[in-house]
């Protein structure tokens, strides 16, 4: 276990090859046939007995030999619908792509899985590692809770660790949430338009829907800058406007969707709440009708100090001092992200904390952000990661053995 780093830096060949795997084939979703086989196969082959979880989430369990309790690491390991533009050699020519890292986080996680069986007899309890499908859906942590990845053994601490790229801090540093709120809660909508389509000649007989769409979305921006504190950094968001086919004929229908985000479950309704009624007004005054539905949500992830104190002692004590650096440096004096993370459902159920780890800075060429068709990330420092869901893991279960 002193050697947790030192480890983990030599097998940065094997984090490497697993994490080209998972970037040249990304799935999306809940459907991730050939990841879901790939880690099975990788996890049975360091002598695991991997268990699925909903459609294609997996858990292993690594100890046992020791009494103790459990604690669970989570990497998630589905892709984005996007088309990828970085011109790697391992480069994805499926219309997905890894744009948020999960391929670095699940490659991770299997190097995590090497060492932990590779120290299993140490082990004061049991580490479950679990690699989750659907992040960005926010479907995967609730279908596998359901389903009891927090059971059998019963999970009494967990963490995750997501890797960022364009960040100023150096690559190769971790930073902790500490406590509290560290990712908003998210809600999808959609409004759906009913107007009166016709000929674009004659549109003093038609109800446009395409009008009715582009005045809500006006109204949309003044929910959040007229009824809501700035202190409840709330934030809205529309990435979809849909209607009409032809230049020269007026829709009967219209669509607009987007998302909502908050840390405070007041203003999370109130907003919904406003814009139900902003959608239905706007359209019955032009003389059509609205209707918004709310389809995938999750709650905000909020972090244990206790944990997360846990961990960041444990990583300053096999990374050292110098690969941490603290949360409000990056974030300010209340650090937060107005982004979304479905592992907030295992955040809900058992203490837990978040980890973040830099993966390339502008200055080494990695310019591009999350989500954006030419994000990459530094495979040098991936060891890292691995080695900080080992060392959070092992101490956590010594120190509450």
């Amino acid at each position: 276990m002193e050697k947790i780093m030192e480890r983990a830096k030599e097998i940065n060949h094997e984090i490497v090859a697993h994490r080209r795997q998972f970037h040249k084939h990304p799935e999306t979703g809940l459907d991730l046939p050939m990841t879901k086989a790939y880690v099975i196969q990788e996890l049975k082959k360091m002598g695991y007995m991997p268990k699925e979880y909903g459609k294609s989430s997996v858990a292993a369990v690594a100890g046992g030999k020791r009494p103790g309790k459990a604690f669970l690491i989570r990497g998630d390991m589905d892709a984005l619908p996007i088309q990828e533009e970085t011109g790697l050699p391992f480069a994805s020519d499926n219309g997905s792509m890894h744009a948020c890292g999960h391929d670095c986080h699940a490659a991770m996680l299997l190097g995590a899985a090497k060492l932990l069986k590779e120290m299993e007899d140490e082990l004061d309890g049991r580490v479950k590692l679990f690699f989750q499908s659907a992040e960005e859906t926010m479907e995967g942590a609730k279908e596998a809770v359901e389903a009891g990845v927090l059971t059998d053994p019963d999970v009494a601490a967990a963490m995750m660790i997501h890797v960022m790229s364009g960040t100023p801090i150096p690559s190769g540093r971790l930073t902790v949430f500490e406590e509290g709120p560290s990712y908003a809660s998210v809600d999808w909508f959609r409004v759906d338009i009913q107007g009166k389509g016709g000929h674009g000649a004659s549109p003093d007989i038609t109800v446009s829907p395409l009008g009715i769409m582009s005045h809500i979305y006006q109204c949309i921006q003044d929910i959040i800058a007229t009824g809501i504190p700035a202190s409840a950094h709330a934030v809205m968001t529309v990435g979809e406007m849909h209607g009409g086919a032809t230049s020269n004929i007026i829709p009967d229908t219209a669509y607009m969707a987007g998302t909502i985000r908050t840390f405070d479950q007041a203003v999370q309704a109130q907003i919904k709440d406003r814009l139900i009624q902003t959608a239905e007004g706007v359209a019955a005054l032009k003389g059509g009708k609205a209707k918004v539905t709310f389809s995938i949500s999750a709650p905000s992830l909020v972090c244990d100090r206790g944990v997360s104190e846990d961990v960041i002692g444990a990583l300053k004590k096999h990374l050292g001092e110098a690969h941490i650096v603290d949360v409000k440096d990056l974030f300010g004096p209340a650090p937060r992200m107005t982004g979304s993370e479905d592992f907030a459902y295992v955040a809900q159920k058992v203490p837990a904390t978040v980890a973040l780890l830099s993966a390339g800075t502008v200055e080494e060429g990695y310019t591009y952000p999350g989500h954006h068709p030419k994000t990459d990330f530094k495979e040098d420092v991936l060891y890292v990661g691995a080695a900080a869901y080992v060392s959070g893991a092992v101490e956590w279960l010594s120190k509450h053995k």
